[in-house]
């Protein structure tokens, strides 16, 4: 039986130390500066470290303390008609009481613009992404153990026309989830993605476009899934600050491994951004979607005036729903609040068992809600503090074994050299 340990706080590498120190001495440079280095301290308080449901019991407690030390890095830099741009992140987070958990965790992001003659552009983006697995609608078990997730992906587009009236674009998205642990019912996957599509500007403010959107998924435990897509789009554009996008697809989707997650019929997504002021700005976002790792590849999150991808990971849906609502506050030039709140409603559908876990035959729905409050505060140019207080809650209609609610408080210190 493993050893509880002994009750004390994760304590904070020297690192920030060292960094903290070296930024005390001399002057920051006026000129701005593509590069920049840092590092980062975390302490997070989770009430439900394994996201367990009410009914089962954790030797080591289900809540725990752990910290989280890193070192963070960038550069965006033109050169010419071209833009290079990257950022890496590492940490070490470690667990007061569940010491099982400890891991290292790291996101790399390298990218490429390029626009040519006669209207020609693109881009390529390479990502990298290494953290402790919350799968929040995927596991089909509750499990103490240590799991990994590693997710990789490049994207690769081009397009004709520019601003122009008319424009051409196609891309193509290859996508692959590894884990480490798969006896709770996570599968590894991987995914491919193309589009080609013509889009029109209707004034300055107003774009439309249809386009042709195939994918394939391989799922270690589902089997694999074909998805056929035709996709109408509209993106209005008043200011940086507000606009709206929105699709609609007429889509289909088959699947090798069985026809409970054959889907016909609708989806799309929206979402829109409206700052009433400068200080003050609103989102919100709704995306319906289908199929193996549909969510990885296209469920918008909304946090303030930005909508951006999450991996969600759940890999057995037949089609999901998910809406998002963000607000934004600059209370003062150093101080920002926001405030987020994410609903996720996906129609499971399961064979008598996944991998060597027993779940039953048929349907069900998972439901996943959470609500978060944040604040952050601009101390000094290389130096910021935020926090962010959250609440999870989970209900799978039909397997008990899936429900919880977990609280989670977490504050971050970061020291940032130009």
């Amino acid at each position: 039986m493993q050893a509880r340990p002994t009750n004390r706080l994760p304590r904070p590498n020297p690192l920030i130390a060292a960094l903290a120190a070296f930024a005390s001495f001399g002057a920051w440079a006026e000129d701005p500066s593509p590069f920049y280095i840092g590092a980062t301290q975390s302490l997070t308080h989770d009430s439900n470290v394994n996201r367990l449901s009410e009914g089962m019991v954790d030797p080591l407690g289900r809540s725990d303390i752990y910290s989280s030390t890193g070192l963070v890095g960038g550069f965006d830099q033109p050169f010419g008609r071209q833009n290079f741009r990257g950022t890496a992140d590492i940490r070490y987070n470690r667990f007061k009481n569940h010491d099982g958990l400890n891991n290292v965790s790291y996101g790399l992001n390298a990218g490429w613009d390029w626009n040519t003659v006669y209207n020609l552009s693109g881009g390529i983006n390479v990502s990298a992404n290494q953290s402790l697995a919350q799968l929040n609608g995927n596991n089909v078990v509750s499990s103490t153990s240590r799991n990994v997730v590693q997710t990789q992906q490049i994207a690769a587009n081009a397009g004709w026309g520019g601003t122009g009236l008319l424009s051409i674009r196609g891309g193509y998205t290859h996508s692959q989830v590894r884990f480490s642990d798969q006896t709770t019912g996570s599968g590894d996957s991987s995914g491919d993605t193309g589009t080609i599509g013509a889009y029109y500007n209707l004034s300055p403010d107003l774009t439309a476009g249809v386009a042709l959107r195939l994918s394939q998924t391989d799922e270690a435990l589902s089997g694999s899934s074909d998805g056929r897509n035709i996709d109408f789009s509209v993106n209005w554009r008043s200011s940086a600050q507000t606009g709206v996008n929105a699709r609609l697809s007429f889509t289909r989707q088959s699947n090798a491994g069985g026809g409970n997650q054959d889907f016909s019929g609708l989806t799309g997504s929206i979402a829109a951004n409206y700052a009433p002021t400068g200080k003050l700005a609103f989102s919100v976002s709704y995306n319906r979607d289908v199929g193996s790792n549909g969510t990885f590849f296209n469920a918008p999150v909304s946090t303030g005036t930005t909508t951006t991808v999450t991996p969600l990971l759940f890999e057995n849906s037949q089609v999901s729903d998910s809406v998002g609502l963000g607000a934004t506050y600059s209370a003062t030039a150093k101080i920002g609040v926001t405030a987020g709140y994410q609903y996720r409603k996906a129609r499971i559908t399961n064979s008598t068992a996944l991998g060597n876990v027993s779940v039953g035959g048929g349907s069900y729905d998972d439901k996943l809600q959470s609500a978060s409050l944040g604040a952050s505060w601009a101390i000094a140019r290389p130096w910021q503090l935020s926090c962010n207080l959250s609440h999870e809650k989970r209900d799978a209609s039909s397997v008990a074994a899936l429900r919880y609610t977990a609280n989670v408080v977490n504050c971050t210190a970061q020291l940032t050299l130009r």
